[in-house]
């Protein structure tokens, strides 16, 4: 826990290493984790560093693997975890550090070389084959298709004296335009008397049309036609056919047809759908046009013989047979090329991990050994800090490394001056504190050698937590939330070794141990708030009685009854053994009271926390020796703190521990016309004339005040109370707000004006500014080095002050309404549970009905941990 109260000890150290070994001393201390490196060749380039090329080999190696890990992730394969390292396969003979490195990265370049080489051989091999198996499947779809449409064709011109094209009904016949274009199937005798012509046609071979092929009709009349089969997707469907009739002005007929099965595209391996088309025009011209618009679409097109002609029939049986057989044999193959890229991919999954490990890791100590300076030949120099526990531990690891070596003697590790005066922070965390240091650090890592604030985070977080959200069941639903991802977590470990860290899943579950305590807090406050999802527990016995009642809060009451304490006011047998007294759920007035208990509680909680970090400080200051942070930071503030905010809990507390109802007696006037101190009086008179205490104010002492006009008026209306508690209650207010704005002026000029003076005071000459280290003071075994004090003028360090002195005061009222929000969710959350508890369950009940019960409480229990569950959690974070 000492390391975790302050951050560990901290030495700025100098390391010396043979070339030879420095790969390997690099390795051994990185396992250490105590070591930080600093750059001691900023004036190079990252391409001019030492080591770059094997940085690059590295990242070509990387990139090699996000191959790999792609094709892997293609088939679904689970990467596999491995407890044996890749050197013990590559290296089997102790050699030197630079030669093992040097080998492992030609061995793992070599066999991750060969390895996408043959993925890439066989993705390009498979890439064909689709394209070739999706020709062949493409093209038995047009000829069933395109024969359907020539069936349909030719049964239609026996049947039809005209035919209508579908485009130009579509979108209107266009004119003929002056280079002759009509549309294909226009009535002949359109603008006569409107007698229409009748056509005969029948199909013939066509010698030629798309170069593709085709086929012709030939109409009585000398008119033949050419036609195109083809197919594209069936999304690009509208535009082709807007596109076809546009560009050909109605001069084609088209048709088309779906294909049932999905096509697997073979750059992407996506299925899509697509569709068979067949257009039938008359001219060359329009035949190109066509063709331009197919390239356009991506559309592939296919010779399909005309069936209904003379020799076709059995031509096209011959090509369906050929084509059924062929696709069957590329199949086949394909099906063999996917089996071998499987079985590869399957045993690099099982090697993936440890070359992933290897490679990150090398390239990690190429990127530290490109931090080191080479002053002399075949020597490296590195600097950095190291943690004071381990450095005994790093000159042993350095010594041992060597002497493996035969290189004894070629090293050293030694304390050298500080570069500058503050060391990097370092505290040992474990698998419980490392999600409240995250959480402290997400706000601002603390300085070093200051008291680390996530020691107070994991006690105080967790506490507030379940102050805003009190409540048994809702505790008990976070407290096995984090004990299942306690359980789950060694498996979640084992998949990430394998398959790589999920951000999102490993913050949820570095962060159980917090949920769990979470948890744990949120039950105990629901004991104390007595209330389980949004219900009272009567555990004990009630401490008030109505009439009807039986000894506790069994039994019925009407509304409107009033309920008297069981025993004596403060005896044993009024007060509650634990919580809240459960006959406070079913009073009429107890939203009023929960509001009270709450807000007062949160506040106290507030100004306790507040307090703290101002104490924080002020022992922080004590432990660097800083007197100037300590008198004229620590002390104005504590004073600002306590003549404010804790009066505010001080008069909280008083008011709680008042007997008011003795007070309300003492300024009351008895039957026998005399107040409590034997005064005459009559029911008249004012309150402050008949009591007792004559405190002041318009009460006396004898009524209980409002606080929150009493906090109010201590800054608006100093020195007035109208609704004392104590004797000389304004007189007191009015000089702990004199003392409070006081000690504001000694926060604001207080450290610049001693800077100043101490300045002036030294031997110097009239230009030199003013030195000195505003953020922390340096301790003592760097106060001596002149590099390590900061140069600010005194407009600078007043300004800086200034800002410092806005930010407190400011943030103390601030964060004293903020902490309003543990009083305001608490309350949401309550009345909402209410809500869904009333609206929901209750009339489920009232309904005597096992069915409607089950599903209002499926509703109740999916709503609640919706609502009040996530995204109260939501809310908090």
């Amino acid at each position: 826990m000492g390391s975790w109260w302050r951050s560990r000890d901290m030495k700025y150290v100098s390391l010396i290493l043979s070339e030879d070994a420095a790969h390997e001393c690099v390795h051994n201390l990185g396992e250490l984790s105590a070591l930080q490196f600093t750059d001691l060749n900023p004036e190079q380039t990252a391409f001019q560093r030492r080591y770059v090329n094997y940085v690059k080999r590295c990242d070509e190696l990387e990139r090699k693997l996000r191959f790999i890990l792609k094709e892997i992730e293609a088939f679904g394969l689970q990467i596999s975890s491995t407890s044996h390292t890749y050197e013990m396969e590559t290296t089997t003979s102790k050699t030197t550090a630079s030669r093992s490195s040097a080998l492992l990265l030609d061995t793992l370049e070599a066999e991750l070389e060969e390895y996408e080489t043959q993925l890439l051989e066989l993705n390009t091999y498979s890439n064909e084959l689709t394209h070739k198996y999706n020709e062949k499947v493409e093209f038995q779809e047009c000829l069933e298709k395109g024969r359907k449409f020539l069936a349909a064709e030719a049964d239609g011109a026996s049947s039809k004296l005209d035919t209508v094209n579908p485009l130009s009904s579509a979108y209107g016949a266009p004119a003929i335009s002056e280079d002759g274009m009509q549309p294909l199937l226009a009535d002949a005798s359109r603008g006569h008397s409107g007698a229409s012509s009748v056509v005969h046609r029948t199909l013939v071979p066509s010698c030629s049309g798309l170069a593709s092929g085709g086929f012709k009709h030939v109409i009585e009349g000398e008119m033949k036609f050419s036609s195109t089969v083809g197919i594209l997707k069936a999304d690009e469907k509208s535009r082709f056919e807007r596109m076809l009739f546009r560009s050909t002005r109605g001069n084609c007929f088209a048709r088309f047809a779906e294909v049932e099965r999905p096509i697997a595209d073979a750059a992407t391996g996506r299925p899509e759908f697509k569709i068979v088309f067949i257009v039938f025009f008359k001219s060359e011209v329009i035949s190109a046009i066509i063709n331009k618009i197919c390239d356009a679409f991506g559309a592939r097109q296919y010779p399909v013989p005309d069936h209904l002609t003379l020799g076709n029939a059995s031509q096209l049986g011959l090509i369906v047979r050929e084509t059924t057989s062929e696709l069957a044999d590329a199949r086949e193959v394909l099906l063999k090329n996917r089996e071998l890229r499987l079985a590869l991919c399957s045993r690099l999954a099982r090697r993936y991990s440890e070359w992933k490990a290897v490679v990150l890791r090398e390239k990690a100590i190429y990127h530290v050994l490109n931090l080191f300076r080479a002053d002399v030949s075949g020597m490296l120099r590195g600097e950095g800090w190291i943690v004071a526990s381990a450095e005994v531990d790093a000159r042993t690891l350095i010594s041992q490394t060597h002497a493996a070596m035969d290189l004894a003697g070629a090293s050293m590790l030694s304390q050298v001056p500080l570069p500058w005066p503050v060391p990097p922070t370092s505290f040992d965390v474990n698998e419980f504190t490392y999600a409240f240091q995250e959480f402290v650090d997400t706000y601002g890592v603390p300085r070093y050698k200051e008291i680390n604030p996530a020691l107070f985070t994991a006690v105080t977080f967790p506490f507030l937590f379940g102050m805003m959200y009190g409540d048994i069941g809702h505790g008990a639903c976070i407290l096995l939330g984090g004990i299942y991802l306690l359980i789950t977590h060694p498996a979640y470990r084992r998949c990430v070794s394998s398959a790589g860290e999920n951000e999102m899943l490993g913050g949820v579950y570095a962060s159980r141990y917090m949920l769990i305590t979470m948890g744990l807090c949120a039950i105990y406050v629901g004991f104390v708030y007595n209330d389980c999802f949004s219900l009272a527990l009567a555990l004990f016995d009630s401490g008030y009685l109505w009439e009807g009642s039986k000894g506790s809060v069994a039994g019925s009451v009407d509304g409107g009854a009033e309920a008297n304490l069981s025993a004596p006011y403060g005896s044993t047998g009024s007060i509650y053994p634990f919580g809240v007294d459960p006959a406070w759920h079913i009073s009429s007035n107890e939203l009023l009271f929960f509001n009270s208990m709450k807000m007062k509680t949160a506040v106290i909680f507030g100004v306790v926390q507040m307090t703290g970090g101002i104490f924080l400080k002020g022992l922080n200051a004590l432990y660097f020796g800083d007197r100037a942070v300590f008198w004229l930071e620590f002390m104005p503030m504590i004073i600002f703190d306590f003549c404010l905010f804790v009066y505010m809990a001080v008069l909280i507390f008083t008011k709680w521990a008042i007997n008011w109802d003795r007070r309300q007696l003492m300024g009351s006037c008895g039957i026998d016309g005399l107040t409590f101190d034997q005064r005459p009086c009559s029911d008249g008179d004012s309150l402050k004339h008949k009591c007792a205490l004559n405190f002041g104010g318009e009460t006396g002492g004898c009524a209980p005040p409002n606080l929150i006009n009493q906090l109010i008026n201590i800054a608006l209306n100093p020195g007035v109370v109208d609704e004392p508690m104590y004797s000389g209650q304004g007189s007191a207010q009015s000089a702990l707000l004199a003392i409070a704005f006081l000690s504001v002026p000694v926060l604001l000029l207080g450290k610049p004006v001693y800077i100043y003076f101490q300045h002036a005071s030294q031997p110097a000459s009239a230009s030199q500014p003013i030195s000195t280290q505003i953020e922390m003071d340096q301790d003592s075994t760097s106060s001596e080095d002149p590099k390590s004090k900061e140069v600010h003028s005194f407009s600078e360090v007043l300004i800086h002050q200034c800002i410092e002195t806005i930010e407190f005061v400011l943030g103390m009222v601030s964060n004293t309404a903020s902490y309003l929000r543990l009083w305001a969710l608490s309350l949401a959350h309550t009345e909402l549970a209410q809500v869904f508890w009333e609206k929901i369950m209750r009339t489920a009940i009232n309904a005597n009905s096992i069915f409607f019960v089950f599903v209002a409480y499926s509703t109740f229990a999916v709503r609640y941990f919706g609502v009040l569950v996530l995204q109260c959690k939501l809310a908090c974070v």
